[in-house]
């Protein structure tokens, strides 16, 4: 099997993309040693990723950015696809990695309780069972990033040639949702499933974690976000809302905060005061994931 490749390095933070054969199912890896001078904040937003994250060192403390009485205290963590927005909290002193997911990756790793994921954060422990403790010490132990990236290709490779794969329906539906960006309506996809719109719902509960409606939102959300994110020639306004499936700007607007936690423009600062940081805003390439709170801490 190829080895995992290096992408990006910056202070503290290595980026690592996976083996060949793992890419249809493993996005990225990420490891991070930091040791900063204050704490640091970041707002996660709702994407198609599913994220096992293992410390070595540190905690995290993820607060629900939408319902902020919704929080959480983890070392390692498993986070499932989720309709609102996390900001993710720590000392400043962090050593670990994590490993960012496709939807289908997780469940073929983990099986259903990929899909009990949805919706939620978990320990990690509770997902890859008592293996986790072994695995997380191993890859302590290991001293250097690409040694521990390989590490992990065995280790996922050994998981996805015995796992069990999405049913081929739910793997067209989530296609045909992927393809235009969340803007396949939900009876589409009965129809071309030939299940009730029930059956269509727990399918999708088991496989991803959410129902087909939550996963376009999900979706149409990302898509919005990657032409927020285009720069000084992206669509605004009324033409934005058209491009992304949503009614007129007020919809886009009210939905964006209903998720996100703040409006288009008050993520859009966040994320430009961010630009200057070493250490890329985005934990996944290819995505909007993230944008820095408190920069200055950073």
């Amino acid at each position: 099997m190829a080895r995992s490749t290096l992408l990006t390095t910056a202070p503290g933070m290595v980026l690592g993309t996976p083996a060949t054969p793992l890419r249809r199912y493993v996005l990225g890896y990420r490891g991070y040693r930091l040791d900063l001078r204050q704490p640091r904040r970041r707002l996660e937003v709702p994407t198609d990723v599913v994220t096992v994250a293992l410390a070595f060192e540190g905690t995290m403390r993820l607060v629900d950015a939408v319902v902020p009485a919704a929080a959480a205290s983890f070392g390692s963590v498993a986070a499932g696809l989720r309709r609102t927005a996390t900001i993710a909290e720590h000392s400043g002193v962090l050593h670990g990695l994590a490993v960012s997911l496709t939807p289908r990756g997780a469940y073929r790793a983990f099986g259903p309780l990929a899909g009990d994921l949805g919706g939620q954060w978990a320990e990690a422990g509770d997902v890859l069972g008592p293996r986790l403790r072994a695995l997380t010490d191993r890859l302590a132990d290991t001293p250097s990033w690409p040694a521990r990236f390989a590490m992990l290709d065995g280790y996922f490779a050994a998981l996805f040639a015995y796992g069990p794969d999405w049913d081929p329906s739910v793997r067209w539906a989530w296609h045909r949702l992927r393809r235009s960006h969340g803007q396949v309506p939900v009876p589409a996809l009965v129809e071309g499933t030939g299940w009730s719109r029930r059956r269509l719902e727990l399918r999708f509960r088991e496989h991803l974690g959410v129902a087909p409606k939550q996963a376009a939102g999900i979706l149409r959300l990302q898509h919005t976000l990657a032409l927020l994110a285009a720069g000084p020639d992206r669509p605004a306004g009324a033409d934005l809302a058209a491009l992304c499936g949503y009614y007129d700007q007020s919809h886009l607007d009210r939905t964006f905060r209903g998720m996100v936690g703040c409006s288009p423009r008050a993520f859009l600062a966040s994320r430009d005061t961010a630009a200057a940081l070493p250490d890329p805003t985005d934990r996944v390439a290819g995505r909007v994931t993230s944008a820095v709170l408190d920069a200055g801490a950073a």
